[in-house]
């Protein structure tokens, strides 16, 4: 197999060359990259990844032990953390045990040689493997096991075992399941399963038998089929494997019992094939986001004082508690027909099969929409109503009941909801009138193939004398656009750098004002901000317009994703309920390829629409049973599956929509950071879409060469004043 060395010799250079091309750093000429790049694909070289970062030791190499690779639980745990760690700053090795302490020791054995930064740990805690882990001196983070002491620099995470028994138990009692098997993983050492530990204990204090069945994953079948042979005495069968689960129902099958006793599965399954199956939810991927984020703080010398960190199980699939059944009626909701829209129409027919409610959407266009907002009146048909965020301020008084006169109590909801959330999108003068619907935030998406590749990089670097780098700032950004337009660079891989998306002058305002609010301090936070002639606009004003040789300019958001989808742009900033176009796109060109970031500057805006409930509405108690579903959150991870927005933190962390949508810790971080103007200002309202309206008219004109930034803001405010002062 070819080395460094025979790379080095066969291109003529030194074997430190070799390894800066190897590791991207940017610090080698085009020649000299095309050199070692061309001996590479001669010599037919693949680099062992695994034995570099043996090699790099303990400042890089995190180990994850692990019972079993077959189990679907564990399958999401470690493709959570494979697919969210930060790759420049630690690498990832995955070992199995099959829950055979002796296997375990093995690979502690092996790893001791090589040194680690940390352990993340579902282990047989048998007392020679316990000693073998604490001989390595690094952080451990311990799951679903805890052994009975932990150390200063040991963790333990898993979800609520009191909270999974209590569920469990009092399900199985409500079904009349009085007997009940465990068909579980034998464990070793010296603490039991939390979960089973309390299974038993709610079992107990509810009157129900508990028997517990071992099972070892490698002898899951055989055992299996004594459970399925013997299991006429049991009402029910539980596991926390998907493994036992499985070959529960491989042995039923191949033994054609037909009358088999439900199987109640708690953790994760792949499939779920058999109505005879339950599943109690504990997503494991969502444990494997919450240690990449534990390890961030232990990087930081920040980590948490609790040593036990336990989080609230998702709970059985498809449960909607205290949702009423309302047979033989029918809801109309306006909205925007977006992705959003479209994902929900998919979801529909579940809530009139739960609740026996229709549900009619009718989805119009924005010009649309805001046309039909002109009719409202007691004749007016719609009994819920979707908004623009920015509109709230100027309408949703006049065309909402106010929550509370309907015993609806949004402060429950409020803790669920990504930041922002509820001030931003569910607030007027103090009152709740709406709820948010579809809400979305600006995010910055670029090539990942680009921006990593060694002679893009190199080229940068010899033109701007700086490193090629994902942009924080509207400079870098303005470099990283002009250096990848193919008319000022013609070895530019795409034709152009960015987009811009300026169709209308309240979508050009959207696009523009991240470049102003990254030169103020907060937008309405000083009364020289509210002002669209200062200095501060027109300084943005000629920065955005010097971006426009290097974009490609585009009419909606949707026009500017589907050109940064088709290759054509390196960077794009859209809106994020855009985003999943992406994937969904049947052109899409750059899936796998794509990084998420905040905007240069760190100034969102926040998009998205609000719900309320019609002021001539008479059916607000069927509203209220949608808004009950709606806000659940498997109904909130479904919507982001199927290509639309929640504002429900839960379908954020959700590892499933983690691992198909690359962006998605991005915009939860961006609606922390997002903003929209300023709202109901005592004593005068402001008006976001007017002042939005004359911004966006002076940036167009810019844009198109037919004023300066100074005459186009002095332009702006004019056009301010003349608005109508109740809405200034």
């Amino acid at each position: 197999m070819p080395t460094i060395n025979d790379i080095a010799k066969e291109a003529g250079v030194s074997h430190g060359t070799v390894s800066n091309v190897l590791n991207k750093t940017g610090k080698v000429s085009i020649e000299k990259i095309q050199l070692v790049e061309n001996a590479i694909k001669k010599l037919g070289y693949v680099p062992n990844v695994q034995a570099q970062r043996l090699r790099q030791g303990s400042p890089n190499t995190i180990a994850v032990i692990l019972p079993s690779l077959k189990e679907a639980k564990y399958i999401d745990f470690f493709t959570a953390l494979q697919l969210n760690f930060p790759k420049s700053q630690k690498s990832l090795l995955v070992y199995q045990t099959e829950d055979i302490p002796a296997e375990e020791e093995v690979i502690l054995d092996n790893l001791r040689a090589s040194g680690l930064a940390a352990l993340i740990v579902i282990s047989t805690l048998s007392k020679e493997c316990l000693e073998k882990y604490r001989s390595l001196h690094c952080p451990i983070v311990f799951v679903e096991r805890r052994p009975k002491t932990l150390r200063t620099d040991e963790w333990f995470l898993s979800f609520d075992p009191q909270k999974i028994g209590a569920a469990v138990t009092a399900f199985c009692a409500q079904k009349h399941w009085r007997s009940i098997a465990y068909f579980g993983v034998e464990r070793h050492g010296e603490a039991e399963n939390p979960i089973f530990s309390s299974l038993q204990k709610c079992a107990q204090a509810q009157g129900l038998a508990l028997a517990h069945i071992p099972s070892g994953y490698k002898l899951a079948l055989n055992q299996a089929f004594e459970l399925a042979q013997n299991a006429a005495p049991y009402d029910v069968i539980l596991t926390q494997s998907s493994v036992c689960t499985d070959a529960l129902l491989r042995a039923f099958r191949l033994l054609h019992i037909e009358k088999i006793p439900p199987i109640l599965t708690i953790g994760a399954c792949a499939a779920l094939p058999e109505k005879a199956v339950e599943l109690y939810h504990l997503d494991y991927g969502f444990l494997g986001i919450r240690i990449i984020k534990l390890f961030s703080k232990i990087d930081r010398d920040s980590a948490p004082a609790e040593k036990e960190l336990f989080y609230a199980p998702k709970g059985f699939a498809d449960s909607f508690p205290g949702l009423q059944r309302m047979p033989d009626t029918e809801l109309t909701m306006l909205t925007l027909e977006n992705p959003s829209t479209q994902a929900l129409r998919k979801l529909l027919p579940e809530f009139e099969h739960r609740s026996g409610i229709r549900v009619k959407l009718i989805g119009v266009p924005y010009d649309d929409l805001l046309a039909q907002l002109n009719l409202i009146g007691p004749h007016f048909t719609y009994d819920m109503i979707r908004i623009d965020v920015a509109q709230f301020g100027d309408i949703g008084q006049s065309i909402y009941r106010p929550l509370d006169e309907l015993s609806i109590s949004p402060e429950g909801l409020s803790p669920r909801l990504i930041k922002n959330g509820y001030d931003s999108y569910s607030m007027l003068n103090g009152r709740v009138y709406a709820l948010p619907l579809d809400p979305s935030v600006q995010i910055f998406l670029y090539r990942t193939d680009l921006f990593h590749d060694a002679k893009l990089c190199r080229a940068y670097y010899e033109r701007f004398h700086e490193n090629l780098v994902v942009p924080t700032t509207y400079e870098q950004y303005l470099h990283a656009a002009e250096f990848f337009t193919r008319s000022c660079n013609p070895d530019s891989p795409t034709e152009y750098g960015t987009t811009m998306t300026c169709g209308s002058a309240s979508v050009a305002a959207s696009d523009f004002l991240p470049f102003y609010l990254s030169r103020i301090d907060r937008f309405g936070s000083t009364p020289d901000t509210l002002r669209l002639d200062s200095p501060e606009m027109q300084a943005a004003m000629r920065q955005y317009h010097a971006l426009e040789k290097f974009s490609c300019k585009q009419n909606w958001w949707g026009d500017s994703i589907q050109k940064f989808a088709e290759g054509k742009t390196a960077m794009t900033v859209i809106y994020s309920n855009y985003a999943a176009e992406l994937i969904n796109s049947g052109n899409s060109v750059v899936v796998g390829r794509v990084g998420a970031a905040i905007l240069p500057g760190c100034k969102p805006l926040l998009g998205g629409g609000i719900v309320g409930i019609s002021r001539y509405s008479q059916k607000a108690e069927a509203c209220k049973q949608f808004f009950r579903w709606y806000y659940s959150a498997d109904v909130a991870s479904l919507l982001v599956r199927l290509g639309g927005t929640s504002p429900i933190v839960d379908a954020y962390e959700d590892f499933q929509n983690y691992s198909i949508f690359p962006w998605m810790n991005t915009s939860k971080k961006s609606f922390g950071l997002g903003q929209r103007g300023v709202k109901n200002q005592t004593p005068e309202r402001f008006s976001i879409p007017k002042y939005e309206f004359a911004v966006g008219t002076a940036v167009r004109n810019v844009v198109q060469d037919l004023m300066t930034p100074e005459d186009a803001s002095r332009m702006a405010q004019a056009l301010y004043d003349a608005a109508d002062p109740v809405c200034r």
